[in-house]
């Protein structure tokens, strides 16, 4: 199964990102494999040579990515970012790294790195893929399974929904809001608030696409997303949202630099009992949410979005025994279903006040976005019919609630274990097929689409 799709992920790499970007893809891709097999040829006296490999490896690749993310703003080139190179880097030097440290085998043939690397529906948003887990299965004879087939379909049907009928929907009520400089600071606050559902839906959704399209064809893809709508802290957002990029950077730079003997000597130096023992994970932690914000975008606004993130997650780790010690003197039951959706309402809210900074294209607009929307709040323009104006007609926004509604009921739902798809299959078939069949025509006629309009455009693409 490896050839068809490895074809099929070159013609796809091709079209979308031209010979460019086809070129820095297969470039990358024969780097990895010949430094991964002098890696893997080296011998225990051969450690140094192996360590060459591995660190010409990294920096040729991690080079390209910095090139084309920060390099070209510093030229007069004008070029894009080739297609999928956020995604594919990373994991070519996650299997440079894995190779050096034996828990993956060296690639023996360029078209099973290409086609790991290039795998064709990760280019446009990820999944990030691990060559360990990725390349056994393409290597693997397809055979066709009608209930396989079918219960990835379903998948890709349920991500089309939320992101043509959904997101996209949500997109052009809130690029009018924020496009309104004389727009109420509550209607600033209300359309960042549906930004988040937006960004949400929209990611989870194509990932869905492609995690449907992947089980169809036999390919298990890594989860990318566990309920992050019931996450009660920002760190346990960040444990649900966008699981293969925190997984690279838990297992890879996180925990190499909290084990290091630089950080353990540091941590000895520190007289408090308590602070020794976090200090290691407080620094990488802050460190890791740096890189992530400078990994999702150029301007200064995406390095200040990695800060707020490393703030709120370190001071939850520096203040873990103070909360503790207030939780019990207010005698708060921390099980309670009320506190349970309190802690679940502020993490939104909080992490909403953070997408200020990547959703306005640099940071003197995501602070003059915040100063609009605290300057005039005017909470009356939420209820007065302004929102009919924006974009949005009273069908369009029933739309929009039902699809909010349903977005949290299936993470709460997902949270508690239970799978939709399971439940669907065990339903007589005229119920399934009715079910399919409402799908379809949701997504037909309540998606967004035009002259003008790309259904394909994805936020996270742009990442």
């Amino acid at each position: 199964m490896l050839y068809p799709i490895l074809l099929c992920s070159l013609l796809y790499l091709f079209a979308k990102a031209g010979l460019r970007g086809l070129l820095t893809g297969l470039l990358l891709s024969a780097v990895a494999f010949v430094c991964g097999k002098e890696i893997s040829r080296s011998t225990e006296t051969e450690g140094a040579r192996a360590k060459r490999a591995l660190r010409a490896g990294l920096i040729i690749i991690l080079g390209t990515l910095l090139f084309f993310k920060y390099g070209l703003r510093l030229t007069s080139l004008s070029t894009t970012i080739p297609m999928g190179l956020s995604y594919y880097a990373l994991s070519l030097c996650a299997y440079l790294l894995d190779v050096s440290h034996k828990k993956c085998e060296a690639v023996s043939r360029f078209p099973d790195m290409a086609g790991f690397s290039l795998y064709a529906f990760s280019l446009r948003q990820g999944p990030i893929n691990l060559c360990q887990e990725l390349l056994p299965q393409l290597r693997a004879k397809f055979s066709f399974d009608g209930t396989r087939v079918i219960r990835g379909l379903q998948r890709s049907l349920f991500g089309l929904m939320k992101k043509l009928v959904i997101a996209d929907r949500i997109g052009l009520h809130v690029t009018a809001i924020l496009g309104d400089e004389n727009a109420a600071g509550s209607l600033i606050l209300y359309a960042m608030l549906l930004y988040s559902f937006q960004i949400y839906a929209d990611f989870s959704g194509g990932i869905d696409v492609i995690m449907g399209l992947s089980e169809a064809l036999g390919i298990t893809l890594p989860e990318n997303f566990n309920a992050p709508l019931v996450a009660k802290s920002v760190t346990e957002y960040w444990q649900r949202w966008h699981m293969t990029l925190g997984r690279i950077m838990e297992k890879y730079l996180y925990y190499p630099l909290v084990l290091s003997k630089q950080m353990r000597t540091f941590s000895k130096r520190i007289s408090s009992k308590f602070l020794r023992r976090v200090a290691a994970a407080a620094i990488a932690n802050f460190l890791v949410f740096i890189l992530v914000g400078a990994w999702h975008g150029t301007g200064w606004n995406y390095i200040v979005y990695g800060l707020y993130q490393a703030v709120l997650t370190t001071q939850a780790i520096l203040l873990a025994p103070t909360y503790k010690k207030w939780q019990q003197a207010l005698s708060i039951r921390t099980e309670s279903l009320p506190y349970r959706v309190f802690q679940v309402v502020r993490t939104f809210v909080i992490l909403t006040f953070g997408r200020y900074f990547i959703r306005m294209g640099t940071l003197p607009d995501a602070f003059a976005l915040f100063g609009r929307t605290f300057r005039s709040f005017r909470p009356g323009a939420l209820w007065d019919g302004s929102l009919l104006t924006y974009e949005a007609t009273m069908p369009n926004l029933i739309i929009i609630f039902i699809g909010l509604v349903l977005l949290v009921f299936i993470d709460v739902k997902h949270a508690g274990g239970f799978c939709f798809r399971d439940a669907i299959a065990k339903q007589p078939a005229v119920l399934r097929y009715a079910i399919c069949y409402l799908a379809i025509f949701v997504v037909l006629i309540l998606g967004i689409y035009g002259p003008g309009y790309d259904a394909a455009n994805y936020i996270y693409g742009g990442f």
